[in-house]
């Protein structure tokens, strides 16, 4: 057991402790930061009707492929953070079931957020968590910073409410840019175009597309 490893990770916010708090306890401004790994998308989550139930989140990696996050929460401190259990099917993250403390404090003019997890059984998956919780908390920060960050699990679910073909053809669009090297704000700035404005298409508008989509689909 003494090769068992435990990270430890730190980040200051310019928000109060209960600023911040309220993007974890709100479940709508937590989709929009929490789950995902660096360069995939969260697709929903199921479970937790109860502060200690069982939770699991679905999610596309960075390749398109699915996984899931399975966890629960077992101890909720209002307005000082959580501790959790984690364990993944599929990426990078490993398959062992660890335990997350995550704190906020009060630093100044800000918050400061700490994370610890363990136990890691190799350097690979403790390293694959950093990059994570980087990318999760940098999410964090900037929705409680006030910031309308993106969701692709909120575009996920009206895309897919009323016209199928225009959400995998606008998924296949923001995939495609990425791929061929586009840069990370034009991607952005394309997304918060089709979140803003895809589910204003009148329904019989968007089934007139989607048939067009099909047709050429096949041609």
């Amino acid at each position: 057991m003494s090769d068992m490893r435990e990270l430890t990770m730190e980040w200051w916010v310019g928000q109060s402790r209960e600023q911040v708090f309220a993007a974890i306890e709100d479940p709508f401004r937590m989709r929009r930061w929490y789950g995902a790994p660096p360069g995939g998308h969260r697709l929903g989550e199921e479970g937790n009707d109860e502060e200690d139930g069982p939770f699991r989140v679905n999610l596309l990696d960075a390749k398109g492929a699915p996984l899931t996050q399975t966890g629960r929460i077992l101890e909720m401190y209002p307005r000082m953070g959580f501790l959790m259990e984690l364990s993944w099917d599929g990426g990078d993250l490993g398959h062992e079931t660890t335990r997350v403390t995550f704190t906020l404090l009060p630093d100044g003019e800000g918050t400061r957020i700490k994370i610890r997890q363990g136990p890691f059984s190799s350097r690979e998956v403790e390293e694959a968590y950093r990059a994570y919780w980087d990318v999760n908390v940098g999410r964090l920060i900037r929705v409680a910073s006030g910031e309308t960050v993106p969701c692709f699990e909120e575009f996920w679910e009206e895309s897919n409410g009323f016209v199928e073909p225009l959400g995998m053809a606008a998924y296949t669009v923001l995939a495609g840019m990425r791929e061929a090297g586009a840069a990370p704000e034009l991607i952005a700035q394309m997304e918060e175009t089709l979140y803003t404005h895809l589910s204003r298409v009148p329904e019989e508008t968007a089934k007139v597309l989607g048939t067009v989509l099909r047709a050429r689909l096949n041609q």
